[in-house]
């Protein structure tokens, strides 16, 4: 699949810095729960904190409801700016740098099996970056901190291994950005890992 490079729109300072440090203070603190969710390949486990879900809620960690409200008014700031017509997924990932030796980048996958747009906010900086799949290329975006890409979530990307900073935190937000959106949602095929859904 060749890439529309347009589509992958990158603003930085995307929050106020106010509100920017709600969000970061919360999820890198030691007041959110985290969840390990194993190694999606790499060579670094990753752990995941679920804030919302469609599908998967009390039937992926008991006890964990469909929204959590208690730390969904941490990410207020983020979905205001968005507005999005419909969610289907809010998360925050955190991988662990391990040994550089053995760390390779991700496998390639798609978020969800279905035409969304996917969005991910870089809480902090790190040499690890988000890659595109682009035929036998691949487009690369750098992690910076307070800076979101949006791209549609048919797009394959991976993230590649990172020697800085201990853990790199995202927080990745699957939506439909529109009413038409909503109501013309497509499923993919061939492109979807299911550990990721």
């Amino acid at each position: 699949m060749t890439l529309d490079e347009s589509k992958i729109i990158i603003e930085d300072d995307f929050l106020p810095e106010k509100d920017f440090d709600i969000v970061k203070n919360y999820i890198l603190s030691d007041k959110m729960a985290w969840y390990w969710s194993g190694n999606y390949g790499g060579g670094y486990p990753i752990m995941e904190h679920v804030f919302y879900s469609e599908k998967r809620g009390p039937e992926l960690y008991a006890g964990t409801p469909m929204v959590n409200t208690t730390a969904f008014r941490h990410i207020d700031p983020i979905l205001a700016k968005l507005a999005p017509a419909g969610l289907v997924r809010v998360r925050a990932n955190c991988s662990w740098r391990t040994d550089v030796n053995t760390m390779q980048q991700r496998g390639w996958h798609n978020d969800v099996p279905f035409d969304c747009t996917t969005a991910i906010l870089y809480l902090h900086d790190s040499d690890g970056c988000t890659v595109f799949k682009d035929g036998d290329d691949q487009v690369e975006v750098e992690t910076k901190a307070n800076r979101l890409i949006k791209f549609p979530s048919s797009y394959e990307h991976a993230a590649t291994p990172f020697t800085t900073p201990e853990r790199r935190c995202v927080v990745n937000i699957n939506y439909h950005p529109d009413v038409i959106n909503l109501n013309k949602t497509t499923i993919i095929t061939g492109t979807t890992n299911p550990e990721h859904w």
